[in-house]
């Protein structure tokens, strides 16, 4: 009972951070309606390609939506750090809203299929702007480091709890026609867009400066480059496009299965997607106590062995029940896949190019999906449906049994420094921020021993080093007097480096010990990166001004 409750407090602290803040509140229902919105429209427009063209036409439109989307993925992400983020969250929701209530317009007026064809595209394309956002705002709404954690938490649950709902509307609305699950999904954008009116973040968080299409190509192209030279996330890339080419293949087979093999009409496919979405949720809350874990290889194995799994039994179902089950252990075995990856790739990349690294990431798993969705109909013309199935759910196994060696060999490159960690998280400037970048920074850190007498910092000297106490005790000198001693979890060494002026004081070893040290730009980067952090970091500064000024002391 004890270990059941335990489990079950993470998510409810989650929900007591979202409902706390009337602002990440707003901003996590907005991005509920966007995630219902975006699976809708997709299987409508699936259902409607099938009708019009069988399986080919369902390829066809799959890779139309989804090169163009791939392709400008990276340079959506990348906005938010062009802009405001609040606004270009709220901006990208209306795009969104006005582009789908085109669309439902062109199928109600009985368009031409082939100008249906490329309004959804041009609407597809300003769907990339959803979620990449979304992720980046969060963190400058929060209030307190346990709602960062909480926003966080409650948006991996909102996008499997939306693709439920959407795939739900989708089927529910077969009937009616594609025009009409266009039609509720623009309405639920537009309300989307209301929710984020009255949101605004602390302009602080991002990133001002002039707009060049260009650079922004440009550092997409640096985190693909990123990807290629670096033997970590090219392995980890790699399962993910291998994962993207056999999920679009088994999307598109799925639309014949439903309507064909198992005699479920147009309703079958929203049904058939409603369960994997069941499966996306499931999966999302399973993989936090895996993504927790110092080593991932194993459970990414089993990750694609269930997938696999579940990709090969849909070539076997005779019924819809037996679908059913087969597509909610697909969905989660998706999902796993996709966090216990993502948190692996943060562990092993720079944050100075990770977040061209997850654009380029996202890039390529649109296209990886297209691919699947034109390699599907002439697999399946070919070898027929219940083959295509079984080859594109094993591609998944073979891939991470090859793998596993490498993926452990990232595992043993990329342990979490629990020590380091637990430090960093003492320290009320560190204490905001998420574990993948507590984790990130304890990897930075550098071991210096300090004999009895060693001086750590010198008064007036260039501040580049942030330092924190592992063990000893340490001596704080103003002009030669002693003002303050610190021992274990003590730090020392951020006012030089937050007010760029010369070392306050000195700071000497009393004992013998070791401190950890974090290099200047890596100090600030990161604390000025999160405005929680940096407010935190510069109420400290300014309090130990205070209190030294008083004691006739600074500590540097």
């Amino acid at each position: 009972m004890n270990r059941l409750l335990s489990h079950l407090g993470p998510p409810m602290r989650a929900l007591r951070g979202v409902f706390g803040n009337r602002a990440i509140t707003r901003m996590q229902v907005a991005f509920l309606l966007f995630n219902v919105a975006e699976p809708a429209m997709w299987i409508a427009i699936l259902v409607y390609a099938y009708d019009q063209g069988g399986t080919g036409a369902v390829g066809f439109v799959s890779i139309l939506l989804l090169v163009p989307a791939g392709l400008l993925a990276p340079v959506a992400a990348a906005l938010g750090d062009r802009s405001a983020r609040d606004r270009v969250v709220r901006l990208g929701y209306l795009a969104q809203a006005v582009t789908t209530a085109i669309v439902a317009v062109a199928l109600v007026a009985d368009a031409p299929p082939a100008l249906v064809y490329v309004l959804t595209m041009l609407s597809g394309i300003t769907y990339t702007t959803g979620r990449p956002n979304h992720h980046a705002l969060l963190p400058s709404l929060a209030r307190s480091p346990e709602e960062v954690a909480a926003s966080n938490s409650v948006s991996s649950l909102v996008e499997g709890l939306g693709a439920t709902i959407g795939a739900i509307i989708a089927a529910a609305l077969a009937a009616a026609g594609a025009g009409a699950v266009f039609a509720v999904a623009s309405a639920l954008l537009f309300v989307a867009v209301v929710l984020t009116l009255g949101v605004r973040a602390a302009r602080g968080a991002t990133r001002q400066g002039r707009f060049r299409p260009w650079s922004l190509a440009t550092d997409a192209l640096e985190g693909l480059a990123t990807i290629v030279r670096t033997r970590a996330p090219r392995l980890l890339v790699a399962i993910a496009a291998i994962l993207a080419v056999a999920t679009g293949a088994i999307g598109v087979l799925m639309v014949p299965l439903a309507i064909d093999t198992l005699g479920l009409g147009d309703p079958g496919v929203g049904y058939l997607s409603t369960m994997s979405s069941v499966g996306l949720f499931v999966g999302a809350g399973v993989s936090v106590a895996f993504a927790a874990r110092r080593r991932l290889a194993g459970a990414i194995l089993g990750s694609a062995i269930g997938f696999a799994l579940g990709g090969v039994l849909f070539g076997f179902v005779g019924s819809a029940l037996t679908a059913a089950i087969v597509a909610i252990v697909y969905g989660a075995a998706i999902t796993m896949m996709d966090v216990l990856g993502r948190t692996l790739l943060q562990r092993t990349t720079s944050d100075e190019v990770l977040t061209r690294v997850f654009g380029a990431v996202e890039a390529l798993w649109l296209l990886g999906y297209a691919v699947g969705a034109a390699i599907a109909p002439p697999l399946d013309a070919v070898v027929g449906l219940r083959l295509a199935f079984v080859l594109a759910g094993s591609a998944m196994a073979v891939a991470g049994t090859v793998a596993f060696a490498g993926l452990r060999r990232i595992d043993d490159a990329a342990v979490v420094p629990e020590r380091q960690l637990t430090l960093l998280a003492g320290i009320p400037m560190f204490a905001p921020l998420p574990r993948v970048d507590l984790e990130r920074i304890a990897r930075q850190l550098d071991l210096i021993a300090t004999p009895a007498g060693t001086e750590v910092i010198r008064q007036g000297d260039v501040g580049d080093r942030f330092y924190v106490v592992e063990a000893g005790e340490f001596e704080i000198l103003r002009d030669g007097e002693r003002i303050d001693v610190t021992g274990e979890g003590g730090y020392f060494g951020e006012i030089a480096l937050l007010h760029d002026v010369p070392r306050t004081a000195t700071v000497r070893a009393i004992t013998d010990g070791t401190v950890w040290a974090l290099d200047q730009e890596e100090f600030l980067a990161t604390v000025t990166g999160l405005p929680q952090a940096e407010s935190a970091a510069h109420a400290i500064s300014a309090e130990r001004l205070r209190t030294h000024a008083v004691e006739g002391g600074l500590e540097g």
